[in-house]
């Protein structure tokens, strides 16, 4: 258990410096902004941390967080994110969000998120807020605590992008790092 804590702490840490680096940048923004440009409505980032097992028995593990920060004074009403998940290696997705919203458990305990199928792309996975959530301006909103897990007795290489997608964002737009692995 210690482990976890550690990890949730240092998490909570790396977050922290990303809202900090976040703030950085929109001041950025601001200050470098051309008459005819426009601020981005929001951005999107990654947070992550890594845990690689020591005993070949036992599993990997990146616990991530997919964070979007409104830079608008408008609410975002509809939003919804894809996950690109870019291996061909066997691993585990899981985190904090409901598979099927209709169901009786799913309704008990009420997520943020709920996962849908969009594509046949099995690398992609799709998440929007649920209902009644929506995205105030200048706050923020996350996909905290999703895992992926892979066995640590073989070769494992992975990309993860993210996109988010609004109305007025209907192409979407990429976040503004990526996760990559290679163990």
């Amino acid at each position: 258990m210690t482990n976890m804590s550690e990890l949730k702490k240092r998490l909570g840490e790396l977050n922290n410096q990303t809202d900090r680096f976040v703030e950085e940048f929109r001041e950025y923004l601001q200050a470098y902004q051309t008459p005819d440009q426009q601020n981005p409505p929001f951005i999107s980032y990654f947070t992550h941390s890594i845990n690689a097992a020591t005993d070949f028995q036992d599993e990997n593990l990146l616990f991530g967080g997919f964070h979007i920060k409104n830079l608008s004074s408008a609410t975002i009403e509809d939003l919804y994110i894809c996950l690109r998940i870019d291996t061909s290696d066997p691993f585990n997705f899981s985190g904090k969000f409901n598979n099927d919203p209709s169901s009786i458990n799913a309704q008990a305990i009420p997520a943020t998120w709920e996962r849908f199928n969009h594509s046949d792309d099995d690398k992609e996975h799709w998440f929007k807020l649920g209902q009644g959530h929506h995205l105030k301006p200048f706050d923020d909103v996350s996909l905290s605590d999703f895992q992926i897990t892979w066995e640590n007795h073989v070769p494992f290489s992975c990309s993860i992008t993210g996109f988010v997608y609004t109305e007025s964002e209907s192409d979407g737009m990429t976040s503004l790092n990526t996760i990559n692995i290679r163990m």
